[in-house]
């Protein structure tokens, strides 16, 4: 994301970014944030922090392990559609359904914290803050390759 918005000038644009960051980086860096938002404001219920509903929280982490499979082929690719499909509201239950599951609006925030926890329990959010999605995506295959 930083260089994509180091190229725009500094200039960040939900648009631009949604239409040429992986959707790797996308989860990731909405991720961090909710990772960061539960460090700097403790004690919200977990569903606020993604900005779900209690009902969406809970559907949202029953199909974390269909989610998590459903979208492997698409987080090395970038579009504008990927951005909207998972982490947008107001998408229709057709442009989110995957393998016949319909994925919860805004699922993204929940996978992309999920994607950046090993990383910053490992080394913390200062530092998972400022790595690429690369480092963050190594620390996460080798924590499950320990597992």
């Amino acid at each position: 994301m930083k260089t994509i918005i180091g190229d725009s000038g500094g200039y960040y644009s939900y648009w631009d970014t949604g239409r040429r960051a992986t959707l790797r980086e996308l989860l990731i860096n909405e991720g961090l944030a909710v990772n960061v938002s539960r460090a700097i404001s403790p004690g919200h219920a977990a569903w606020e922090y993604f900005g779900y509903e209690r009902r969406q929280y809970a559907d949202t982490r029953q199909l974390e392990s269909v989610m998590s499979k459903a979208i492997v082929g698409d987080l090395d690719r970038s579009g504008l559609g990927l951005r909207l499909k998972y982490l947008s509201g107001g998408m229709s239950d057709e442009a989110r359904t995957i393998d016949r599951y319909v994925m919860p609006e805004r699922a993204g925030y929940y996978i992309g914290s999920r994607i950046a926890e090993p990383a910053i329990a490992t080394n913390g959010i200062a530092w998972a803050v400022r790595a690429s999605a690369a480092e963050i995506t190594a620390i996460g295959q080798s924590a499950a390759m320990t597992a």
